[in-house]
This record gives structure tokens, C-alpha cells and sequence, in this order.
């Protein structure tokens, strides 16, 4: 009867179960991707202090997910987060939210289909890494706009392979260590002369945000809130199974491939450091096997991730965010009940941008607005616990108020270390969102309550 009523309106209709939002949020994470992505550059800033960088941020990361579970119980909807931190903060924050993730939508998944471009030249030199990075991206868009519960089956098959990819390289790697439990445990890495000194906390904590980005994905369950049976009760739990398991694997990740380093200062040199891991512990067949696995990943996370943005596009248009046109652009759904025009724009955007740049160099960039939504979330947890404390809560975080406490301290402490041009252009992204409320979105609210008083009047 529901799903008929939302098929005639043109809305979303619920089709998936646990099964299908836990395989998106954890092919959005996708350890595989994650790690491979993130390692080389975080060993070189923090050398085996990355192991403590992900101990860290896996705390950030499980407090954060307690938010986003209680949270996301109480306010589903496609908005996901922006949801949460519009209704628990009120618009103008929840407005930051959108522009925030509208950033994010046309930056990351870009971002990683390079990557997986780049691991595919390596396997092929005659494949050009920017076009195979658009096909890949095209592709992506095409399942995109396909009904929703047959993109959350071919995100499940990929995720199996990928899961399979990374324990067995975790296994692998532990059978070839060279180095006792200490090497991590008392973090060093390598100075200009390439001998080895310790790792100091700021340098630790600027590869924090490195680490959340890699954690990230675990609230992806709350963007299909609207295509989800009974999402009250199976979205908490999706975030809470998805965050710990990619805690597990990265970590053990992280452990097994730090201490089966051969020679650490050819790895500190090394532009791929987990490949030369590969290729030391299983042989060059092994690693060639092993990069197959973690281009299938990379793809994978590439389309999850991509099937959130548009649903929160969607919801901002829902809400009149924007102009007229642009909320009818963005409001805009297929015949398979997908926001089209969204996946469109991000598709356009993604492959400019796949085209045109390395990306390397925005993996902290991203990483500063992902944490700075981090921020609003925890605050959205401990404002909603007084705001609305009457409201129905089908997931209740354990040992309140630490998580959101927990998340703040941590994320406040990692923004500190983190490049000064990271912040800027974040703070300006913040401003123009304010900006743009106080400027457009309040007046239109104004003119509106006052035409509906004059109606009021007048009748």
C-alpha cells in the first residue's frame, strides 16, 4: 500500500532489508579501499604511528557511530545527516550540511576512481589512468540510475570479493612479519638522511583525519532510510555492524602490513608501500591478484558512496534549499524512483574532475569536511537528548554522554594539526552556507510566513 502511494507520488519506494543497506554502507567504507588509499600517505606523515593514528580514529569513529545510530533512529530520511543536524540545529546548520556534502559528492568518488585507475595502469601501462577513471565513472552512474535494489546486489557481490581480498592479504601478511610488536607499539619513522627517529603526537594526530576518512561510510545506511523496511529498527543497527566491521579489518590491516615491512626506508620511499608488502609476503602473482582485488574495491566504494549523494540532494530540494529550478532539478526522479538528475550532475562533476586532476593531494581536504559534519552530528546528539528529549528513540547510545563527548574532543584535537589551507577552504565553504541562508533561504521563509498571514487575514 505504502510503496503503490509513494510510486504515484514519484517518491521513494522501500525495497531493501538489512542485508542490502549493510552491504552499501560497507562497500562505501570498503577496508580494502580505505586502506589502500590512505596508508602510503599516512605512513610517510606518521610512520608506524599509524597504527596509533587508526586506534584513535577508530575511537572517534565508534563514538561518532553511536551518534549517528540514535540519531538516525529518531529523524530517518534520505537527507541522512543533513537531516539529523536540520532538525536537532535548526536550518542554517543544517544548510552547511548540505553544501558540505554537495562538496564532498563531486570530489570524493572522483577521487577514488583515480585511485583505482592508477592501480589498473599499474597492472596495464597502455590504459591511460584519466579516461579508464571516466568510463569507470560513467558505469557508475549508469547503476546508479538503476532501481536501488539492483545496484545494493551487484555493491554485495563486489563486497564479498573485496572482503575475501583483504583477509586474506591481513592473513598473509601476519604469516610474513619482520618485526616485533614494539615496532608499532613506539612509533618511528625516518628522517631526511633516511635514519630512524620517533614520531611526535601532533604528527600522529594530523594522521588522524587520514583515519576517519577511512572509516568513513558507516552512516550510509540513513540515506536510504526511505527505501528501507521498517528503518526505525534496521538503520542503528546497519551503522553499528558497519563501523565495527570496518574498525576490525582496517585495523587488522593496518597491524598486519606495518610489521611485514621488509626494509622500512625503501617503504618510507616507496610511492605504494602496501604493493611492495604485496609482492614481498605473496610473490609478484600474489600481489597482481591482490591489486585485481582492491580495483573491483575501489569500483565498489565508488558506487556506494555515489548512490547517497543525490538522495541527499534530493531531500535539501524537498525542503526548498534552493531556487526553484534547482530544487525541481535535484527533486527530480526516473522510472526506477532514483533521483536521475542528481546522479547526472554528479556524474558530469566526478568526470571533469577525473579527467582533469590527480586528486592526490585531497584526501585531507575531504577529510576536514567529512570531520567537520563529524562535529555537527555530536552536537546534534547532545543538543537533541534537551531539544527532544520526549521523542521516541529506537536505538539508544550505552554510556551517554561519553560518545559525543568523545567525538568533539577527538575531532577538535585533529582539526588543530591539520593543514592551514584545509581549514580556510572548509571555513569559507561554512561561511558561504550561512551566507546563502541569511541572505536568501530566511527571506524566502519571511515572505512566505508573511504571505500565508495574509491569507490568514484575509479569510
Amino acid at each position: 500500500m505504502f510503496a503503490d502511494h509513494a510510486k504515484a507520488k514519484g517518491g521513494f519506494v522501500p525495497v531493501m532489508g538489512l542485508r542490502q543497506v549493510l552491504a552499501i554502507a560497507i562497500a562505501a567504507i570498503s577496508p580494502t579501499t580505505s586502506v589502500f588509499l590512505v596508508y602510503g600517505d599516512e605512513l610517510k606523515s606518521a610512520g608506524t604511528g599509524v597504527f596509533w593514528a587508526f586506534i584513535i580514529g577508530a575511537c572517534i569513529a565508534v563514538s561518532m557511530a553511536f551518534c549517528y545510530a540514535e540519531l538516525g533512529g529518531m529523524y530517518p530520511g534520505a537527507g541522512g545527516a543533513y537531516t539529523i543536524v536540520r532538525r536537532a540545529l535548526g536550518k542554517p546548520l543544517g544548510f552547511v550540511a548540505v553544501l558540505l556534502f554537495l562538496v564532498l559528492g563531486i570530489v570524493v568518488t572522483a577521487s577514488i576512481l583515480v585511485s583505482s585507475a592508477t592501480y589498473l595502469h599499474s597492472l596495464v601501462p597502455q590504459i591511460p589512468v584519466n579516461w579508464a577513471s571516466v568510463v569507470m565513472m560513467a558505469i557508475v552512474t549508469w547503476f546508479s540510475l538503476e532501481r536501488i535494489g539492483a545496484a545494493s546486489w551487484v555493491a554485495m557481490v563486489m563486497l564479498v570479493i573485496e572482503l575475501a581480498v583483504i583477509f586474506v592479504f591481513i592473513v598473509v601478511s601476519f604469516t610474513g612479519v619482520h618485526h616485533p610488536i614494539g615496532f608499532i607499539l613506539h612509533p618511528v619513522t625516518t628522517n631526511a638522511h633516511g635514519a630512524v627517529t620517533g614520531v611526535g603526537f601532533a604528527a600522529m594526530m594530523a594522521a588522524v583525519v587520514p583515519a576517519l576518512f577511512a572509516f568513513n561510510g558507516y552512516d550510509w545506511p540513513l540515506y536510504f532510510a526511505e527505501e528501507t523496511h521498517q528503518p526505525r529498527r534496521v538503520l542503528p543497527r546497519a551503522v553499528m555492524i558497519a563501523v565495527l566491521t570496518s574498525v576490525i579489518f582496517e585495523v587488522l590491516a593496518v597491524i598486519a602490513s606495518t610489521l611485514a615491512i621488509p626494509n622500512f626506508a625503501t617503504a618510507m620511499q616507496s610511492d605504494a608501500p602496501l604493493t611492495y608488502v604485496a609482492q614481498s609476503v605473496a610473490g609478484h602473482a600474489g600481489a597482481t591478484i591482490l591489486i585485481i582485488g582492491v580495483i573491483i574495491a575501489m569500483f565498489d566504494t565508488g558506487l556506494s558512496g555515489n548512490l547517497a549523494y543525490a538522495r541527499i540532494y534530493l531531500d535539501s530540494a524537498r525542503n526548498g534549499s534552493w531556487p526553484g529550478p534547482i530544487n525541481r532539478f535535484f527533486a527530480s526522479m526516473n522510472r526506477h524512483n532514483v533521483p536521475k538528475w542528481g546522479f547526472v550532475f554528479l556524474g558530469v562533476g566526478n568526470a571533469i574532475l577525473c579527467y582533469f586532476t590527480s586528486l592526490n593531494n585531497l584526501i585531507t581536504f575531504t577529510g576536514v569536511i567529512i570531520v567537520t559534519i563529524y562535529l555537527l552530528i555530536a552536537i546534534s546528539a547532545i543538543v537533541a537528548r534537551f531539544k527532544h528529549r520526549t521523542d521516541d528513540r529506537p536505538f539508544r547510545m550505552p554510556i551517554w554522554p561519553l560518545p559525543p563527548i568523545i567525538a568533539i574532543i577527538g575531532v577538535g584535537v585533529a582539526l588543530s594539526q591539520q593543514a592551514v589551507g584545509d581549514i580556510v577552504k572548509t571555513a569559507v565553504i561554512v561561511v558561504v552556507a550561512l551566507l546563502y541562508w541569511l541572505a536568501y533561504l530566511r527571506l524566502k521563509e519571511q515572505k512566505q510566513s508573511a504571505a500565508s498571514e495574509a491569507v490568514s487575514s484575509e479569510g
